[in-house]
């Protein structure tokens, strides 16, 4: 998982469509669904990385969206 954060983390800091503000918000957000996925904050903090990505080009988008999602799944499951 710290792989594909560092990845996230470059992709986004690399993704000029954004601003550095946007950058540094979206990472923000992303750090919180990952670190903190059952908590109900979580859901509503994905939706917002989905909406605020999308102006950023399609594999960058896709790589974000994809990982949270993935790892709010994982975490949802009943242990």
């Amino acid at each position: 998982m710290d792989d594909k954060l560092r990845t996230a983390k470059d992709l986004l800091f690399h993704a000029e469509e954004l601003s550095y503000e946007e950058r540094t918000e979206l990472w923000g957000l992303l750090q919180y669904v990952m670190t903190n996925p059952k908590t109900l904050l979580a859901e509503g903090k994905a939706k917002l990385i989905a909406i605020k990505i999308q102006k950023v080009a399609g594999p960058i988008k896709e790589f974000i969206t994809e990982l949270s999602a993935k790892y709010l799944a994982e975490m949802s499951k009943p242990t």
